[in-house]
């Protein structure tokens, strides 16, 4: 009636590689980190704000969601950026903001 097979499945030849991650977010997050930075170089009082919270918010979060992804060496790079270059670039667009208000002074 019904045979049964007792031959065994062929196995795979050595190991399956991993999949390659997903890296659809690393401009995109590069793009935001440096759009901040951008705004805050901006000698408009109170723009400040808005360029935090895109470049180090923002870009932290895309940071985080490529570090998620597999992509640890560029994940790091972009938080390390995103959260000390924006302190960096708050000090500068306060000095360039500064400078613009002593020249307008004197």
């Amino acid at each position: 009636m019904n045979e049964i097979s007792t031959t065994p499945a062929p196995q795979a030849e050595g190991p399956v590689p991993a999949p390659a991650p997903d890296a659809s977010l690393v401009k995109p997050a590069w793009i935001v980190i440096i759009a901040g930075w951008a705004i805050l170089l901006l000698p408009v009082p109170f723009t400040a704000w808005i360029g935090w919270s895109v470049a180090c918010v923002c870009g932290s979060v895309l940071a985080t969601v490529n570090l998620a992804r597999g992509l640890v060496g560029t994940g790091l790079a972009q938080l390390a950026c995103a959260v000390v270059g924006s302190f960096f670039f708050y000090w500068l667009g306060l000095a360039i903001l500064a400078g613009a208000v002593l020249s307008v002074l004197s």
